[in-house]
């Protein structure tokens, strides 16, 4: 799990409260070991383990299923969370930061996303892999191109995987801008926008993992119309069985 503060750490609580194990990646060290330290406080056995990650640099990346493999025996929960967006008007982009939007907020979730794959295959078991998109993937934004761009990108590679396999569900959360660390370089862009809820984005995230009837599927998250995991009804099947146990 590619920790964003905010929403990764919201997840990781909630995943570890309903007895789950987890990998924190980050490319904040200190942040990392803080939360890894947070969450084992109390507990009896390891529950989770920090492991630095670029997640640009794919050994990193790949570091990140080794560290599940050895503390905890596989995976069976991938989110590909790490995101950032451009501060800087395009035309004005003379570092190329646009390309460093692309790399962690698009190219990342792929190889993300086939790392997870290629772990589950590896294991024979079920799993669900969960990309984080945004509202702007399912909306141009004019100020933040090139993360609109990354966003729809990781939309659309996500519904690409709508028939994949019956045993790796692959969805994403769309959510529009919630108070996290990235808002902090878009704060002219959002600053008359109603946020959303860390804790509304992380139910959606639950009930990408949960429902098993989400493939392919995304949730977009708005704070007029609460999760709608877009082609279904709200909710998802309560009573179908979980293909990720926690």
């Amino acid at each position: 799990m590619q920790q964003k503060q905010g929403l990764g750490k919201a997840l990781a609580e909630r995943l570890v409260s309903k007895g789950a194990k987890v990998i924190l990646g980050d490319i904040d060290r200190n942040d990392g070991l803080r939360l890894a330290s947070e969450l084992n406080h109390g507990k009896g056995n390891e529950v989770a383990f920090f492991v630095p990650c670029d997640v640009t640099k794919y050994d990193q990346q790949a570091a990140l299923f080794d560290a599940a493999f050895k503390h905890f025996g596989g995976v069976d929960i991938i989110v590909n969370n790490a995101g950032i967006a451009e501060s800087t008007p395009l035309w004005e982009d003379d570092k190329g930061i646009w390309k460093k939007v692309i790399d962690i907020d698009l190219s990342a979730v792929i190889e993300g996303t086939r790392l997870g794959i290629q772990a589950l295959k590896k294991q024979g078991r079920e799993g669900v892999i969960i990309n984080t998109a945004s509202l702007a993937g399912l909306y141009p934004q004019a100020r933040t191109p090139a993360y609109s761009a990354a966003k729809f990108g990781v939309i659309g590679f996500t519904r690409s995987f709508k028939d994949f396999d019956s045993s790796i569900r692959i969805n994403a959360v769309a959510p529009s801008f919630a108070p996290t660390k990235i808002i902090e370089s878009m704060r002219e862009n959002v600053a008359k926008i109603e946020l959303v809820s860390v804790e509304m984005v992380t139910d959606a995230f639950m009930l990408l993992i949960e429902d098993d009837s989400c493939s392919g599927d995304v949730a977009r998250i708005t704070p007029k119309y609460g999760i709608n995991v877009l082609g279904k009804a709200t909710g998802g099947d309560k009573d179908k069985k979980k293909k990720a146990k926690l």
